[in-house]
């Protein structure tokens, strides 16, 4: 019982390892799912997913049950709503970038998905300037650093065949940098940022706000690209998935008040949750070495954070 009251009391493993965690096993559901289907219809059933997932998750987490849920989400003047929009809106753009740069512009992972993935250095500055929040910041950044340091290893860890060789050279120019790297980079560390931000208007309900906004955003996607529309269970599970990453995260934030500016590095290290599953289960040929050292960079920056901040 003391082990666990010690891991689940920790803000660093509930905020930090458990997003990680959870965020790399949706990384890799998304990704196998949107192979042959259109992204839109993945992130439809994934918001879906999620906002049932996070509505039973915040009776036990956040209080939400039927006797307050309408003083939650009429509180504040309707400021749950608002601002559970805004962060759903951002979540879509996000997701939706990625999507769009692998689908129309022939991004592949290893370039959108390390500048993606730098997000969490771009929410510990965010949490310092914006936030207040204190710290050693010559130990934060270095910790930081070797986290992102091990992504890059991580996402140069997957040998890519000869076609797909030649569909990376080919590809010069700066758009799919920018749409599937960098709107994702800035759109993830304000998201991040305002979730932090904002964690008194209770986490569960701005993740449910949250959902709601990806399912209606996605269908008017669907709709305006009139593609036919595609349902099985199973694109339920990265909803799942999301909303135990982003439970877990908000949890971190409180009751455990773990610091945005230490926890965001931590869950961006998710990739390394994603290559690991994608050379077990998809077959793909992967480089171990790279693997090994990424990974050893990770968790050396993971532990860092945790002695020294």
């Amino acid at each position: 019982m003391d082990i666990l009251n010690s891991v689940f009391g920790s803000s660093i493993i509930v905020g930090g390892i458990f997003p990680m965690i959870f965020f790399g096993l949706m990384d890799f559901l998304f990704r196998y799912f949107s192979i042959k289907i259109p992204f839109q219809n993945v992130f439809l059933f994934t918001s879906f997913g999620g906002m049932i997932a996070m509505g039973i998750l915040s009776y036990f987490l956040f209080g939400i049950n039927s006797g307050n849920y309408i003083e939650i989400f009429t509180k504040n003047n309707y400021d749950t709503i608002f601002i559970g929009g805004i962060l759903g809106v951002i979540w879509t753009l996000a997701i939706f970038s990625m999507g769009f740069a692998y689908e129309k512009l022939n991004a592949n992972g290893s370039q959108i998905i390390p500048i993606a993935s730098a997000s969490g250095l771009l929410t510990s500055v965010l949490s310092i300037v914006i936030l207040g929040e204190t710290g050693n910041l010559y130990y934060l950044f270095l910790s930081a650093f070797i986290i992102f340091a091990g992504v890059l290893f991580l996402q140069k860890a997957e040998i890519i065949n000869v076609s797909e060789k030649v569909s990376k050279n080919n590809i010069s120019n700066f758009l799919p940098i920018f749409v599937g790297g960098i709107i994702p980079l800035i759109s993830f560390g304000v998201l991040n940022t305002m979730f932090k931000a904002y964690y008194e208007l209770n986490s569960g309900a701005l993740g449910i706000i949250m959902g709601a906004t990806g399912i209606i955003l996605s269908l008017i996607v669907q709709i305006v690209r009139n593609q036919k529309l595609r349902f099985e269970p199973k694109f339920l599970l990265t909803g799942i998935v999301w909303a135990i990453a982003v439970a877990s995260l908000g949890y971190g934030f409180y009751p455990l008040m773990g610091k945005a500016s230490i926890l965001l590095p931590i869950a961006g290290a998710s990739p390394l949750i994603s290559v690991l599953l994608v050379a077990i289960f998809l077959d793909e040929k992967v480089n171990w070495n790279y693997i090994v050292i990424g990974s050893i960079l990770i968790f050396s920056g993971v532990i860092s954070l945790h002695i020294f901040l």
